[in-house]
């Protein structure tokens, strides 16, 4: 029988990954997320079939934002690392409460995917019934992040996930020791040629002499990030380079859900890369504790301070969250630095600041956004080069299907991977299903 691989969501856009693949007589569905960019059609389409367990590569919303209603709708398992669980049950809590009542299930539904959740850890077989195998392998992405492998049919198929082809201050990179696919379903977000990214050593100083510079000048640094990855990544450069001398010592303020992440950061401190690991075993001291980080208590205190000062907050694409306020507070003074830090969905309030839009609207009003804006590329997505690197580890490579993208990129990219790896590559719309 030949696997079916059904396109729920993520086919040709960033946004609502959902895949669904039908072996051995079981319903596997890989991702459920939401679209974070988007009011029409946030959520995946409704698979044609019951899914048998859902495996769940990380735990961003645009992956898992909607797990809470498949498992509450089908009551169907779910699978995957230990930090995945606990660190998508927090961001789904967070997304319920941005959304109210638009969100497509109830804190109850959070709560209750406990009782279905199972833990794996990576390289641990697991066994789906029908002859289907599957096993979870690093992606380098965030805490817990998997690539998934299914062995099924006489075939052999890895759902990347996000990953990251790069080591990083928090994470180990992708993990290839498991290369045997014939067929790979790739994220595609950097896919074009030019999409390359430099070295994270020069981005960190850039960042570094930029924050330095506004700071000199009495200016607010204001950093949007994602509370899972990219915040942790900003906190220990920022930690860093304060402690060699390059950034003046001057307040730096977390405010948002990052020290609830931060938390759980801690209890899976063995997950992270080996630097980090060592200095936290041998120290007793984990950096994301440091003293220089202020928990925010009251927003509108920081507005009073006439010093210069560093604020992280959530959310990373200006679509909620506390960086909205400082926004309003901070985004009209030339002096101040908004720093951009990830990959901006298009639609999202990010992306238009990082397009040159200089007016927004936030909560109803228009506001004038005077401050400098600039972007530092600590993506943790890997880039064009990298893609094709991950690519090349496969030997026996007959097809790639490309997804979580923008549509012109993905297009291209499946033309130059025909090209160049002379291999079958397909760019699925949503609803599309592909027989292997």
């Amino acid at each position: 029988m030949p696997i079916e691989v059904t396109f729920l969501g993520g086919a040709r856009q960033v946004g609502r990954s959902c895949v669904l693949v039908k072996a051995g007589g079981r319903n596997i569905m890989l991702d459920a997320g939401v679209d974070v960019g988007v009011i029409e059609d946030p959520f995946p389409l409704e698979p044609p079939e019951h899914p048998d367990v859902l495996l769940l590569t990380h735990a961003h919303l645009d992956h898992a934002g909607y797990v809470p209603h498949v498992v509450s709708k089908y009551r169907t398992p779910l699978i995957g690392t230990p930090p995945t669980q606990d660190l998508s049950e927090t961001l789904n809590v967070d997304y319920l409460k941005l959304k109210k009542d638009e969100a497509p299930y109830t804190f109850a539904d959070v709560m209750n995917v406990r009782k279905h959740s199972v833990d794996v850890l990576y390289k641990q077989p697991m066994h789906l019934g029908g002859g289907v195998e599957a096993v979870l392998l690093r992606a380098g992405h965030i805490l817990g992040s998997a690539m998934i492998r299914l062995k099924a049919e006489g075939h052999v198929v890895l759902y990347t996930g996000d990953i990251c082809a790069r080591n990083t201050r928090t994470q180990t990179m992708i993990d290839l020791s498991m290369s045997d696919a014939d067929t790979v379903i790739i994220e595609s977000t950097y896919s074009s040629p030019s999409d390359q990214h430099q070295s994270l050593q020069k981005t960190e100083r850039d960042f570094a002499l930029a924050v330095t510079e506004t700071l000199n000048e009495n200016g607010v640094v204001l950093i949007p990030v994602f509370a899972v990855g990219r915040a942790q990544e900003v906190m220990l450069c920022l930690e860093a380079y304060i402690r060699s001398g390059v950034v003046p010592k001057v307040p730096i303020f977390i405010d948002g859900m990052i020290r609830k992440v931060n938390v759980i950061y801690r209890m899976y401190w063995e997950h992270l890369s080996d630097p980090i690991k060592k200095q936290i075993r041998y120290t007793k001291q984990n950096p994301l504790e440091s003293e220089m980080f202020i928990d925010v208590e009251e927003r509108k205190d920081l507005v009073k301070m006439k010093k210069p000062m560093i604020i992280i907050s959530t959310s990373g694409m200006l679509e909620g969250g506390p960086i909205v306020y400082y926004l309003k507070k901070f985004g009209d003074d030339p002096k101040n630095l908004i720093c951009l830090t990830g990959y901006q969905v298009p639609g999202t309030r990010g992306r238009m600041l990082y397009d040159g839009l200089r007016e927004l609207e936030l909560e109803g009003e228009k506001v004038k956004v005077e401050a400098k804006v600039a972007f530092f590329d600590f993506s943790a997505h890997a880039d064009y080069p990298g893609l094709l690197r991950l690519l090349s580890a496969f030997k026996n490579l007959e097809r790639v299907i490309c997804i979580h993208g923008e549509e012109r990129k993905i297009i291209n990219f499946c033309e130059r991977l025909e090209s160049i790896r002379k291999v079958e590559a397909y760019a699925p719309h949503n609803g599309e299903t592909i027989k292997l």
